[in-house]
């Protein structure tokens, strides 16, 4: 497996190489500076990660109705929930894309940590003496981290989604807590937990205050048609007197 991998592994080692004498950090602070980087590649594809969502979010009820009325045809219900997606131009699978993209980056990370252990081997972070061993207190952040952040995701899924996110970390966890997983590995998932808590929080608020925005425009010229409506009758009214008493 490491080496189908090769091709990312050591491009991986490299930045992180050049991270670590560049700047002359530990490798522990080396990782942290490369999930940053890595997240900060990926902000484009979270914040349509979000708004993919928001907008699956605001479909759910003719999709429900899609689902209802061919519940009995699976082939149909799938050909026409492709096409009710291709018309509201929404993807269902652009929530996991940033996800996708991170697991080659996960994988590389741990062969790395493991075939390159001469070079992390000693290294120490707060109370971890040694990145290349397993620490069970980086899984339980790790769980905790990625609990809080699919926690803040899954308001804007249905509800089986929801249960899924909330579910897959404490698997997830509970397998990291029976494997020698390095602990490099563990400080780069909690770091793009905590990056992404942080991020979905922004990401949130700006793309909320934007709807906002946009609703109050579409209610303010709702609101000025109402009110020329009623003008036009009455200004019609008028004129169709007018015309009737010439006609006499």
């Amino acid at each position: 497996m490491a080496d189908k991998l090769g091709f990312i592994i050591d491009p991986l080692y490299n930045v992180l190489n050049w991270i670590h004498d560049s700047l002359g950090v530990s490798w522990a602070v080396a990782i942290i500076l490369l999930t940053i980087l890595v997240r900060i590649i990926l902000i484009p594809l979270t914040v349509k990660q979000y708004t993919s969502m928001r907008a699956m979010q605001k479909l759910q009820p003719q999709m429900k109705e899609l689902q209802a009325k061919y519940k009995d045809d699976k082939p149909k219900l799938n050909e026409e929930m492709m096409k009710f997606y291709k018309e509201n131009k929404v993807n269902p699978f652009g929530s996991c894309l940033p996800l996708l993209l991170q697991m080659p980056i996960f994988m590389a990370l741990y062969f790395m940590l493991t075939t390159h252990s001469s070079d992390f081997s000693g290294s120490s972070f707060l109370w971890i003496e040694d990145i290349t061993q397993p620490s069970q207190a980086l899984v339980l952040m790790y769980m905790a981290t990625q609990l809080a952040s699919s926690l803040l995701l899954s308001t804007a899924v249905d509800r089986s989604q929801r249960i899924l996110m909330i579910v897959m970390p404490l698997g997830i966890g509970v397998f990291f807590l029976f494997s020698d997983f390095p602990a490099g590995v563990l400080i780069y998932w909690v770091t793009t937990n905590l990056w992404t808590i942080g991020q979905q929080l922004v990401v949130k608020r700006i793309i909320q205050a934007k709807e906002d925005k946009e609703e109050v425009i579409v209610a303010s010229s709702t609101a000025a048609i109402a009110a020329t409506v009623p003008e036009a009758k009455k200004t019609g009214g008028k004129g169709g007197g007018k015309s009737k008493r010439k006609r006499r």
